[in-house]
């Protein structure tokens, strides 16, 4: 049986704008077309893991608007077991998603993150728990503690990596864009037990005790690359969550990009198009 895993962070709505070309300065432009659709990197986790036989609870906040009912919709017909809403005064979460001719995607936020209040305090960690942070700020150092006191697996995102008050996590995970500036994964490894960086479409690199493991990406082609690291990362937490080795968590993770890359959607495709597309599975 699966561990529990626990995703925490912001839920948006997307809205697309394809484009023949990326804007220049002073110009106008026609889009291809535009759609409205689910989004925000730890929603995008939790609606993919959850379809991986993964009993998933997500930890979130949304506005009194419209769009706050419309996301809680989404949720409440997903297949995440466990919601811990926090409900506010104010605009849910909105993006801009510009996607060029190239299928690469610039991301505008066009509202004021409430991700600094976000708070654990009605989750009751168990032993064995994934707990993961997939946008990491320092607010969250007490959540991350108490995780760990409750024995949980604990996950921060990679930003992570540069804040000196997180002495320790099992895993930091996520993408070399994160950091302003360039960090060596190697010299943090006394903080974080491993540490999993992905870089565009060239490959992920894990590190860890055992040394440097190399995860190149795979093939296809490409409509959207809107969401694929989310996917890379639900993809790595299913394996993990179903006790798989690094090296098959690696696999399922990147496989699990490459599919979400060849959709136009923010939220990974469902596990069973992985499973179909890829002949893999996540139970031996």
């Amino acid at each position: 049986m699966a561990k529990k895993v626990w995703v925490q962070g912001p839920i948006a709505l997307d809205t697309v704008v394809y484009l023949s070309n990326f804007p220049t300065p002073g110009s106008f432009m026609n889009s291809v077309r535009t759609e409205e659709r689910t989004g925000g990197t730890a929603a995008n986790v939790a609606l993919g893991l959850c379809t991986a036989s993964v009993e998933t609870g997500f930890v979130s906040y949304l506005g009194n608007d419209e769009i706050g009912k419309q996301l809680l919709k989404v949720l409440e017909e997903s297949l995440i077991k466990d919601l811990v809403i926090t409900y506010f005064e104010g605009k849910t979460n909105h993006a801009l998603v510009l996607v060029d001719d190239k299928s690469e995607r610039t991301i505008i936020s066009m509202t004021t993150p409430h991700l600094r209040e976000l708070r654990m305090d009605d989750v009751v960690f168990k032993p064995g728990d994934i707990v993961a942070f997939i946008l990491w700020r320092e607010e969250f150092i007490r959540d991350l503690q108490r995780a760990q006191a409750a024995g949980c697996f604990t996950v921060v995102g990679a930003g992570a990596l540069a804040d000196p008050s997180v002495t320790h996590a099992d895993l930091a995970i996520g993408s070399r864009k994160d950091f302003p500036v360039e960090i060596n994964p190697v010299e943090h490894l006394n903080r974080f037990t491993s540490v999993v960086l992905t870089d565009g479409i060239r490959n992920a690199l894990h590190y860890g005790s055992d040394g440097e493991i190399c995860q190149p990406t795979f093939n296809v082609e490409v409509k959207d690359t809107t969401g694929a690291g989310d996917a890379f990362i639900a993809g790595y937490l299913a394996g993990i969550a179903h006790e798989l080795s690094t090296t098959q968590s690696l696999e399922i993770a990147a496989k699990w990009a490459a599919s979400a890359v060849q959709s136009e959607s923010s939220v990974p495709p469902a596990f069973e198009v992985v499973k179909q597309q890829w002949g893999i599975d996540l139970i031996p």
